[in-house]
């Protein structure tokens, strides 16, 4: 007895030891510039730094801290940041920059505080490549990087030849990687009047809420920024890692408890069969009639036909790129609703959304989620497959039957049902005919529940924004079923959501986002030929 008892004991006392010697281990980087002296000098980012600096400390990080760094220091924090990272290869590091940063040739730079960059020729020799210094922590081979950059402000050079609006897209981005910007790329997040900058008011909120796993830190914080901007600043987050990992303590697991049985989902109410009506426009010549497969479940048949896309220069709230120009569309079968959280865990196994309920919208896909969604569904039901997805780079084949997202023009088609106006009710919209931020409550609602439009499509206006397609370009000349530019940098989602003010909503309005961010205002409908 007593030799099992100091056997038990020395096995408990082996994984004691095994236990702390590989805990995870976390190393951070902050850097606070904002007392430049050639250019703008910015108010928050020595805030900013301090507090990452505290929160990060809070999560059991290694915090080195540079404030109003020049050249030479910022490279030394990042040299020891690496050193550090590859002394322990299951270890997580954090570099968070606050200050100015511009973009040249494609090209990322942040900008030191002493820098006095006389042409942008001397731009590389005075400031910190972005992707070089990605480069420097990949090439630590551990565990995870993340990369904060709240750094997307306008570039401050009078030169700026090559050089646009806040940062570019990630060139080179390394595996086990997140990189996030404070605001999307090529446009511009603001220093704030407050504290703190916008962006990194929210991180520093989701960084101290227990339990987050680290992708569902910066998904939240990119929903905060957007919201309490109202969309005026949208971050970007560029994910490589697929693992799951917690910046603070892993949380405890649960033990489920016994639920009741649920009771059983309330349908959508399915309006009284009727002939779809044609559009209210010009059509297109259509095809002699022939014989054709029943109307997929929960679907209806849009007519072909041309319309004018985008809103006139009057319309209250319309956007510059909303360019008005006339646009042919092919038939096709579109979802009576959005995909509901139901059908999306029958396919996929799995249900994403916050905001629970069988009938409500799932939320929280990304777009390449959404392509996987087609896919699957399409196999399961016999049909041929739309997309085919390599990496981040996937193919239409336009000649499969299964299902697929709608194109950016056949949404706008669809929504419109004929009409010309700023809402598919008319110029304006009510609490009746659309869930937006004066009557959703702040959360989304099951489908089905206000009015479809003409053409018996529910929830075009609001609920969720919609995923589409195509890559968030515009072409301003006429027409036929146009898909959009072939690469880019955001895909184009439509139809507003639950948040947004009734301006988002209208059938013009044009929203993006990139391809791999999940929010739980974004959802999608379903199309096929």
């Amino acid at each position: 007895m007593e030799k099992y008892c100091m056997k038990k004991l020395f096995i408990i006392l082996f994984l004691f030891v095994a236990a702390f010697s590989f805990s995870q281990q976390k190393f951070a980087l902050v850097i606070g510039n904002g007392a430049y002296t050639n250019v703008t000098r910015l108010n928050n980012p020595v805030n900013d730094a301090n507090d990452m600096e505290a929160a990060l400390k809070g999560l059991g990080f290694t915090v080195d801290k540079v404030l109003n760094g020049n050249l030479s220091q910022m490279e030394s924090g990042i040299v020891n940041l690496k050193k550090r990272l590859k002394g322990a290869k299951n270890s997580y590091g954090f570099f968070f920059y606050a200050g100015h940063g511009v973009q040249s040739n494609g090209e990322n730079y942040l900008i030191p505080v002493d820098a006095n960059i006389q042409s942008e020729s001397f731009l590389r020799r005075q400031s910190i490549s972005v992707q070089e210094m990605l480069d420097e922590l990949n090439d630590a081979g551990n565990e995870l990087n993340v990369v904060v950059l709240d750094a997307c402000r306008d570039n401050p050079f009078p030169w700026k030849r090559s050089g646009g609006r806040g940062l570019q897209v990630v060139g080179n981005q390394p595996a086990d990687s997140i990189i996030v910007y404070a605001t999307s790329a090529g446009s511009t997040a603001a220093d704030g009047t407050d504290r703190n900058g916008l962006f990194t008011s929210q991180l520093l909120k989701n960084l101290k809420t227990p339990g987050l796993e680290v992708s569902e830190v910066f998904r939240l914080t990119g929903a905060d920024v957007t919201k309490a901007s109202e969309r005026k600043q949208i971050p970007a987050i560029y994910n490589q890692f697929f693992g799951r990992a917690y910046l603070g303590a892993i949380p405890a697991p649960q033990t489920a408890a016994v639920q009741p049985a649920a009771p059983a989902p309330v349908q959508p109410q399915q309006p009284a069969p009727k002939p779809t009506p044609a559009p209210a426009v010009q059509s297109a010549p259509q095809p002699a009639a022939r014989p054709e497969t029943p109307t997929p479940a929960n679907m209806v048949r849009i007519n072909g036909g041309t319309f004018t896309m985008g809103s006139p220069a009057n319309e209250p709230e319309r956007g510059s790129n909303e360019v008005q120009h006339q646009v042919t569309v092919s038939g096709f079968y579109m979802g009576k609703y959005e995909v509901t959280q139901k059908e999306y865990q029958e396919v996929m196994g799995t249900n994403p959304s916050n905001f629970k309920g069988d009938n409500l919208p799932v939320e929280n896909v990304s777009w390449y989620d959404t392509i996987e969604y087609c896919n699957k569904r399409s196999q399961k039901e016999g049909l041929t497959p739309a997309y085919t997805r390599n990496g981040d780079n996937v193919t239409w084949n336009k000649n499969a039957n299964g299902y697929r997202l709608p194109t950016e023009a056949e949404w706008e088609y669809a929504c419109r049902a004929g009409t010309t106006t700023a809402y598919n009710t008319g110029a304006s919209i009510s609490n009746n005919t659309g869930w937006y931020s004066a009557n959703s409550g702040k959360t989304t609602h099951p489908v089905g529940q206000k009015p479809a439009n003409a053409w018996g499509l529910y929830d075009m206006h609001g609920n969720v924004w919609e995923w589409c397609w195509d890559w968030y370009d515009y072409s301003s000349g006429a027409q036929t079923d146009p898909v959009g530019a072939v690469s880019g940098a955001n895909r184009v989602v439509r139809g507003g959501s639950w948040y947004d003010t009734a301006a988002y909503v209208r059938s013009a309005d044009r929203g993006r986002y990139t391809p791999s961010v999940r929010y739980d205002n974004l959802g999608f409908r379903l199309v096929r030929p």
